[in-house]
């Protein structure tokens, strides 16, 4: 059975799970592409972050693009399920798109069939080299990246009723997944062998925890028993595997689903409540679904309720006349005092103290 690497590697993905802090964690060399990580050396983990430039780092020689090499000690840590959503929603339309949507952060170590005749090398002497042979690897396994990415598509939308697909609706998540492995409802079932289970041991733990005193481990255990965590890490060299091992997972062990934001239509898990509506995942300005369907939900409201659309129009219309008045005192006083009396409405009514008649029948009266 295979080992865990102890020191530093250079090829090979493993991830593991830690379903009580709803995070994931992988490990695996990534390349120095666009790509650098925020180390939390406290909690031994890190995460990656995407750059625009070619290095953020310098490099250890002009113009090369080394291949940084793996921890099991410190790896990438995600949200629960992230690998998959992430796979779900990347862009594999082109090169650029595919890496700046998915490769960045999981490198090319699962896709070791679809690489040229030579390995990977862990340096190359220039950006357009490692850019070179990166597109060669894309170009071989696009048929396989999108085959994966629609089976999966089409497995998480019959699972948790997505696209307005009704079929089973009353049946858990974990039941419907069973069930369509079973009967091979989609291809999803051919994507769970070649998968290396590498049990967890104690002796394994040497490494994070073999400097501590014995009495000192052994108070911090006698505090929480779960202080040192015994957990399996998965291993394969096919991306497909690692989303399969992630995907059943993820249905086995939590309780929020996988849901379809109503702003992007990307794919994403709720941070806490089931009834999320947005997800967390950012646009090209930066800016966070969460907070554009909020504005965008409040500006519907606007044009569906008329007594909040009359406070709009009020609101603007005196807002002006105190910017133009010259810092008329009593104006400005006026305008906090309606402000706050509007807004203290507005909470009534959705609070359901009052009806919208009666507020749109005071927001007439007090223009």
């Amino acid at each position: 059975m295979r080992k865990l690497p102890q020191y530093s590697f250079n090829e090979g993905f493993y991830i593991w799970f830690d379903v009580d802090s709803k995070e994931e964690y992988y490990s695996t060399p990534v390349y120095m592409y666009k790509t650098d990580f925020n180390d939390d050396l406290e909690n031994h983990k890190r995460r990656i972050v995407q750059e625009k430039d070619f290095y953020k780092k310098k490099p250890s020689k002009k113009d090369s693009a080394p291949k940084h090499p793996a921890t099991i000690l410190y790896p990438f840590a995600e949200q629960f399920g992230r690998f998959l959503i992430s796979l779900l929603n990347a862009d594999f339309s082109s090169f650029n798109t595919a890496y700046d949507t998915f490769f960045y952060l999981y490198g090319f170590e699962l896709l070791k069939e679809y690489t040229p005749d030579k390995e990977l090398m862990n340096t190359y002497s220039n950006e357009e080299e490692l850019v070179k042979i990166m597109k060669m690897v894309y170009d071989n396994s696009y048929g396989y990246l999108t085959d994966i990415q629609y089976n999966f598509r089409r497995c998480v939308d019959f699972i948790y009723n997505l696209n307005g697909n009704e079929e089973l609706k009353d049946c858990k998540p974990t039941s419907k997944l069973t069930a369509s492995l079973v009967t091979h409802y989609d291809d999803v079932y051919t994507y769970s062998s070649n998968i290396e289970i590498i049990l967890d041991t104690y002796s394994d733990k040497y490494l994070k925890y073999g400097n501590q005193t014995i009495e000192k481990l052994a108070r911090e255990l006698d505090k929480n028993d779960s202080f040192i965590k015994m957990t399996n890490v998965y291993t394969s060299e096919k991306l497909s595997n690692i989303a399969f091992v992630i995907l059943e997972q993820f249905v086995k062990n939590s309780n929020l689903p996988i849901k379809k934001c109503q702003y992007c239509d990307r794919y994403f898990i709720p941070s806490v409540r089931q009834d999320e509506l947005y997800c967390d995942l950012p646009n090209e300005d930066g800016k966070l679904c969460r907070e554009k369907g909020a504005k965008q939900t409040y500006k519907q409201n606007l044009e569906k309720i008329p007594a909040l659309l009359e406070y709009r129009k009020a609101y603007q219309k005196k807002f002006m006349e105190v910017a133009r008045s010259d810092n008329n005192k009593k104006l400005k006083k006026d305008f906090d005092s309606w402000k706050k009396t509007a807004q203290g409405k507005i909470r009534d009514y959705k609070q359901g103290k009052v009806t919208e008649d009666e507020l749109y029948k005071w927001m007439m009266e007090n223009k």
